[in-house]
């Protein structure tokens, strides 16, 4: 099996390819991309890319849970979570 994974690097070169613009300034928009999704987030804020992306953060509730070396239980407390939700046309490219 071969691994079709794409890597940061891979990713910044290939939109750089598409779009005609440097490395450098494909890099910065990405970072900055993920800057202010990381900073909306953190803000408890929605991000929403019609028909492809959704990002938000979610909460936990406090709950029980095992530790699976030794079978105690152990208390998880509550916390939060990042939830991604697949626009239809990002859901379109995987069929």
């Amino acid at each position: 099996m071969t691994d079709n994974s794409l890597n940061k690097i891979e990713l910044v070169a290939k939109v750089a390819a598409n779009s005609g613009q440097s490395h450098i300034a494909v890099d910065g928009i990405l970072n900055t991309f993920f800057a202010t999704l990381a900073e909306a987030v953190k803000n408890d804020s929605k991000v929403i890319i019609p028909g492809w992306l959704g990002v938000e953060r979610t909460a936990t509730a406090a709950r029980t849970g095992r530790n699976p070396q030794t079978g105690e239980e152990i208390a998880i407390a509550a916390s939060h979570r990042v939830k991604l939700t697949a626009g239809s046309k990002l859901k379109a490219a995987a069929k």
